[in-house]
């Protein structure tokens, strides 16, 4: 009895152990496929509707000098309302707004399922970038610089203390510096705080013109778990 009875231990431990390599198989081929599904799609998205400036080449296009059809990107997906470029970075992608946060967790820019998602606006903003404080969200997949992975480069003073975000709307292009960068709690509402500045809140040192600012971009990513949250804020130039 007692034989029996170790047998069946070993193979039910057995059963785990194969099990649990089973679904870290499964998701371990899942998370690559949609990683690369994800390169795909941007570099798609780019080649449709970025346009180069007939004088644009790699060193002034990171003054970003370049357009954006937004008649192609909006018959592709009416839910654009601009597109985000970080010169030093991946980021170079459409930002979509719904009347929730939800859909683009796991919807890219074709509104097809991926884990990875797409930049989106906070459903409560105003889609023309025009409140005191706009709140971009995206994804940090911790490899690949998909999405807003970058953003721990920026926390990270990596990429040094002076930093320009380009914001591609259908009137025009707003410039913003970055002027604070820090780790918050996900339960923490402060950062997302409509009508907030956040000069006193970062833990980098930034070049900016504090006299030139008139409305905030605030980034929100994951760090390195779902525990905290890199924040990044910007200001609008005049």
């Amino acid at each position: 009895m007692k034989r029996k009875y170790q047998i069946y231990i070993l193979n039910t431990m057995i059963a785990i152990l194969i099990g649990v390599f089973l679904f870290s198989t499964y998701r371990f081929i899942r998370i690559s496929y949609y990683k690369e599904s994800n390169k795909k799609t941007n570099n798609k998205i780019i080649k449709e509707v970025v346009i180069p400036n007939d004088s644009s080449n790699d060193e002034n296009k990171e003054d970003g000098e370049f357009k954006i059809d937004f008649a192609k990107l909006k018959e592709i997906n009416s839910d654009v309302v601009g597109w985000i470029y970080i010169p030093g970075t991946k980021i170079n992608y459409p930002i979509v707004q719904r009347k929730d946060n939800w859909y683009y967790l796991n919807h890219d820019i074709y509104k097809k399922y991926n884990i990875m998602g797409s930049i989106f606006m906070n459903a409560w903003n105003q889609s023309d970038f025009s409140d005191s404080n706009t709140i971009l969200f995206g994804h940090n997949n911790h490899q690949d610089s998909l999405m807003f992975t970058d953003l721990k480069e920026i926390y990270d003073g990596v990429l040094g203390n002076e930093l320009t975000i380009y914001i591609y709307t259908e009137r025009e292009v707003y410039t913003y510096q970055i002027y604070s960068v820090y780790l918050a709690s996900p339960s923490d509402e402060t950062p997302l705080n409509m009508k907030t500045n956040f000069f006193d809140h970062t833990q980098r040192e930034f070049i900016y013109d504090k006299s030139d600012s008139v409305k905030t971009l605030t980034l929100s990513t994951c760090y390195k778990d779902s525990s905290q949250r890199i924040i990044v804020h910007a200001s609008r130039n005049v």
